[in-house]
């Protein structure tokens, strides 16, 4: 049996033990070398990407850059085996029931870590995986250190993009042609990030020396990223003819891995549908409220001209972010426990081409930086008026509540106030994608059920018309990956079934190719309401909404199979 079978059917085992009745004995020296094991392996992993150690909030690695060359990605994924081989020597009976999911939750983390570095192989068919823009942003927006010493580890780490695009050139085997293309336009944006934000963020330093050093590292960088992207354009490119497509056997062990899911595609599928055509009624029952004689499409259009200008998108979003946090502390949705706001910010250029709005904050092991940001992308200052007219018609008033609700209050940035509580290591280390997307889809429709927007059909109208688009993920998604479903039908759907119009129907859809999971949106608000709902039956007249939230959120971002059994003593079907 292959190794990732083996896994397989090790995480199966393990999910699917019931807790109830167990009487496991406490083995304090089983629980010290389970602790001793994650802090190796945590330690070992940040070291292989010291980017995502500086966003986590681990300072060790600031100076570095990652150095994925073929050596040491053969060395990690050797390292990565050894840490489950290692976990397998581990009885999880002499561990208490905390520490019992803790080994669940790692298992399957590394296990996923493993699946991608050696299976789906990211580094080799994935340009955009190198776009540095991202491994520097958290250096730069956060004040975890004196500005000085940020420069002097920006610097170094700017030193070493050379030998990044180098390892990339040698990596890189017939990537997707889109992968090509969008990753070049990626770079575009970061040599523009560099020239710009970068040194702006550093004015206050004044140390001649250090401003030399930076300038000439950045200079190097600059000249390397656009070397590299003439290279993507006119070598890589014309041999860019891999498919995107990666199959039911990794999208299932995806799921496996990440979300302990071990449900068929057809049956998520079909609740998928009926998820589907449940937002499609009450959607068509906002419109009717609105303007009972309006057909659809009319409505969808008086919508999208109903925005903000340019100059007043982002003094609405702060206005609407107060108001969004000011209805869920009212409401007893879930309490707020920080006074310190999310920023709305532009989002950075090096990441403004695949972003609408996003939230970026602290990783869970920061402990000085505080700075959160809402990043709404701006119109373009190229663009024609026409076209800044329609990426503006994507903040309309009557869909901004539902993406703020989603981002900050009391989606995102809650969920992120929150989870720096998580109890262990492992689940601050670890973490549901389904989970963490789930919460915020989740928000929207439930914080509306509150009766956040004051029963207004058209803020009613723009939660359901994400909602729907979310839905349409869960099938394209899916169908994209294993049912042989076009990017044209794909398209296709997101007009039928959620109203969009084409050009934006198929940016939705090619967004599938990049996001293969971009269905667990839907799938992790699911999986909340159900756990929820689970909880309050059980519960009886006792359920505390504010307190289940909070609960929650308080793990991480726990695989929701993994909340059942914490909170139920079972875990039952998640879906």
């Amino acid at each position: 049996m292959s190794l990732s079978l083996r896994l397989a059917a090790s995480l199966s085992l393990l999910v699917s033990l019931a807790v109830a009745g167990c009487s496991s004995r406490y083995d304090a020296a089983t629980r010290a070398r389970f602790d001793n094991l994650t802090q190796r392996h945590f330690r070992a992993a940040y070291a292989f990407n010291p980017s995502f150690a500086t966003y986590w909030g681990v300072h060790d690695y600031d100076d570095s850059l990652e150095n994925w060359n073929a050596e040491t990605i053969a060395a990690e994924g050797n390292r990565l085996r050894q840490v489950l081989e290692e976990l397998e020597t581990i009885d999880p009976k002499g561990l208490d029931d905390t520490t019992r999911i803790d080994y669940d939750l790692f298992r399957s983390g590394v296990s996923q870590s493993l699946y991608e570095l050696t299976e789906m192989r990211g580094w080799q068919k994935d340009p955009g995986q190198y776009n540095f823009g991202f491994m520097l942003e958290s250096m730069i927006a956060r004040n975890f250190a004196p500005p000085e010493q940020r420069l002097r580890s920006l610097t170094t780490r700017l030193r070493h993009v050379p030998r990044l695009f180098a390892n990339a050139r040698a990596n890189l085997e017939n990537p997707p042609a889109m992968f090509t293309e969008f990753a070049a336009g990626d770079l575009d944006g970061t040599i523009s990030y560099l020239e710009n934000d970068v040194s702006k963020s550093f004015a206050s330093v004044t140390d001649p020396a250090l401003r030399k050093d930076f300038e000439e590292a950045k200079a190097g960088a600059i000249a390397a990223t656009k070397e590299f992207a003439a290279w993507l354009r006119s070598d890589l490119q014309p041999r860019s003819t891999g498919s995107f497509v990666i199959g039911e056997d990794a999208y299932r062990k995806r799921l496996l891995y990440g979300e302990l899911i071990e449900m068929p595609l057809d049956s998520i599928l079909a609740i998928g549908q009926r998820e589907l055509d449940r937002l499609k009624v009450r959607s068509a029952g906002a419109a009717r409220k609105i303007d009972p004689a309006a057909p659809l499409d009319s409505i969808v259009a008086r919508m999208r001209r109903d925005h903000p200008t340019a100059d007043s998108l982002l003094p609405y979003v702060v206005a609407l972010s107060e108001s969004a946090r000011a209805f869920t502390i009212r409401s007893g949705f879930i309490e707020i426990p920080s006074e310190v706001r999310a920023t709305v910010r532009p989002t950075p250029e090096f990441a403004a081409s695949r972003s609408f709005a996003s939230f970026d904050g602290p990783g869970p092991f920061e402990t000085k930086a505080t700075d959160a940001f809402y990043n709404v992308t701006l119109p373009n200052k190229t663009w024609t008026p026409e076209r800044v007219e329609e990426h503006l018609q994507g903040y309309s008033r009557w869909t901004l509540p539902s993406v703020t609700v989603h981002e900050v209050y009391p989606g995102h940035y809650t969920h992120f106030l929150y989870a720096r509580r998580a109890p262990t290591l492992v689940r601050k280390g670890i973490g549901s994608g389904a989970f963490g997307e789930g919460w915020g889809l989740y928000t929207e429709e439930a914080l509306l059920d509150a009766g956040f927007g004051g029963g207004d059909p058209r803020v009613e109208f723009g939660v359901m018309r994400w909602a729907l688009i979310r839905a349409c993920r869960l099938q394209v998604g899916i169908r994209v990956h294993t049912r042989g479903m076009t990017i044209e039908e794909g398209t296709r759907f997101f007009v039928e079934h959620a109203g969009m119009e084409p050009a934006n129907a198929e940016r939705e859809a090619f967004r599938a190719a990049f996001d293969p999971m971009y269905s667990i949106y839907t799938i992790g608000a699911l999986q909340i309401r159900k756990l929820r709902d689970d909880v309050a039956r059980e519960q009886e007249g006792s359920f505390d909404r504010a307190k289940f939230h909070a609960t929650i959120l308080s793990q991480g971002s726990l695989p929701v199979v993994l909340l059942r059994r914490m909170m139920l003593k079972e875990e039952g079907a998640s879906l």
